[in-house]
């Protein structure tokens, strides 16, 4: 990844990115768990407690797992890709067992029984992080909206509409990194785009508009989430 100096109020980095406390460590955005080796450079990092840190590993690591069966259609580990999903498993055999309990098949379709609330706090903890490091104030109240699904689950229409670069109507925070890395197109028009931390494996979109802000994510071609305050 291409990496950008922020020049913002350096204040905005003396509080955690999630809950706003005293910062005791900084926090990759996303986890190396939603990512594969060779990891890219210069991923993202923002101030965070210890606190923050660790409540989120658990369900990061649940998640990563989860998407992990959910792409090959099995629990079965030798039958799993990511190398680090299995060592995962192999070393935590109640969490391989929670995994396969959510498995279900109806019509012969496989199905699983996502732990809605761990995901939405990764969701949120992901959109925090790319907020934070993308406009540099961090959003430590809740969002307006939280939405997620699947990409097969969608139109075309709508994977279009999801994926497209959006016109913004107020420049990002001065200083920041979205101010110095936004797209001008040839009528000087303004808009978001999207930044690409790994291919097909993890994307995110930050929209700083002058009534809401706007996280989109694509976690490995198959989860998408929007996150709006």
């Amino acid at each position: 990844m291409r990496q950008i100096k922020t020049f913002s109020d350096d204040r905005l980095d003396n509080m955690c990115s999630y809950c706003g406390e005293k910062p005791d460590t900084r926090d990759h955005v996303p986890s190396k768990i939603l990512l594969d080796e060779p990891f890219p450079e210069n991923l993202p990092v923002v101030p965070c407690c210890d606190k923050c840190n660790q409540s989120f590993s658990l369900d990061e690591e649940y998640i990563s797992c989860l998407i992990e069966c959910v792409l090959n259609r099995t629990t079965n580990i030798e039958n799993l890709k990511r190398e680090k999903i299995k060592r995962i498993f192999k070393a935590k055999e109640a969490l391989h067992q929670k995994i396969k309990n959510a498995i279900k098949e109806i019509d012969g379709q496989i199905y699983f029984n996502v732990e809605i609330e761990r995901l939405e706090n990764v969701i949120l903890k992901l959109a925090k992080g790319h907020a934070k490091y993308e406009n540099s104030e961090p959003m430590l109240e809740n969002p307006k909206h939280l939405a997620f699904k699947t990409l097969h689950t969608m139109e075309q229409d709508e994977i279009d509409r999801f994926l497209a670069n959006t016109e913004l109507t107020k420049s990002p925070e001065v200083g920041s990194r979205a101010m110095q890395n936004f797209l001008i197109d040839s009528n000087n028009n303004v808009s978001s785009h999207w930044t690409i931390v790994q291919p097909d494996k993890y994307s995110y979109c930050v929209i700083a508009n002058s009534d809401k802000l706007i996280v989109k994510i694509i976690i490995w071609n198959y989860l998408v989430a929007e996150i709006i305050w």
